[in-house]
């Protein structure tokens, strides 16, 4: 026990002598290996989905077992007992569906289907496509980018900066220029949300709403939506709702604007403070 001790409190040492930027450092490698590895694997005959979902659940692992001891998790819960706030879960739900939809009428808007070309038929199992899109990506996804890559820019600029940059990069890795839009609302509203609730549990709910509604609705309904007259009167009230979601969701946050003005506290601060 007391051996454990000790290398808890040697790597502790180690870590609070990190540079931030080092951390950071780090955190792009691993997005670039999420996005190489996978490749890799395709090359030698492995399917995409199974690919992706190899290559982000070994790094998602690994995440999960250094990041914690850098400090990057937001560790605080949205209420003191430590259940979920039924309020902001469900306003981040509900407006992380309206924000898709809205996200996909727009993209339709602004990019057109030929520059969208549909993808050859994949070679995976359908139930594993579909626990990807709706498990294994939202989870994956939001641990190495809201998880790893924001808690790590948190430690050198303010939140707002940080956000920023990763809904920048988050949306870049997607090469289809209608899937940069969506991700990129996606990454923004599970970003803040991260902020907000201080915990990694609400970007990653809403990413799952937001696939889930992605899979539910078929493209061709939100073509036509997009393309009809009624197009525009539905962004408004889509616009509502999210800004009413937003609404809603500062005021459970009210240090929210404290925190995007400053960086996060130091990389293993949490730890030293036993938060």
């Amino acid at each position: 026990m007391s051996t454990q001790r000790e290398n808890n409190t040697r790597t502790s040492a180690f870590v609070r002598g990190l540079s931030p930027w080092c951390v950071v450092v780090g955190g792009v490698v691993v997005v670039g290996l999420s996005l190489v590895l996978p490749a890799l694997l395709r090359s030698v005959g492995m399917g995409p989905v199974t690919a992706t979902s190899v290559c982000m659940i070994v790094l998602t692992l690994l995440i999960g077992r250094y990041a914690p001891v850098l400090g990057l998790y937001p560790t605080r819960m949205p209420v003191s007992v430590g259940a979920p706030d039924a309020m902001l879960v469900s306003a981040a739900v509900l407006g992380g569906a309206f924000l898709w939809w809205a996200g996909a009428i727009v993209a339709r808007l602004l990019v057109s289907d030929e520059r969208n070309a549909t993808q050859p038929e994949s070679t995976d199992p359908y139930l594993l496509t579909l626990l990807f899109i709706l498990v294994i990506a939202p989870v994956t996804e939001e641990i190495l980018y809201r998880g790893l890559l924001q808690g790590a820019l948190n430690g050198i600029f303010p939140v707002v900066i940080s956000l920023t940059l990763t809904t920048v990069i988050f949306a870049a890795v997607h090469p289809r220029p209608r899937d940069m839009i969506l991700a990129g609302a996606i990454g923004l509203l599970a970003g803040v949300l991260r902020e907000v609730s201080g915990t990694m549990m609400m970007p990653i709910l809403v990413h799952i709403a937001m696939n889930t509604a992605s899979w539910l609705i078929p493209a061709a309904v939100v073509s036509h939506l997009a393309h009809s007259p009624a197009a525009f009167p539905v962004l408004i009230l889509l616009g509502g709702a999210v800004v009413i979601a937003a609404v809603v969701l500062a005021l459970r946050a009210p240090t929210l604007s404290r925190r995007l003005r400053s960086p996060d506290r130091p990389a293993g601060s949490d730890a030293q403070r036993g938060e």
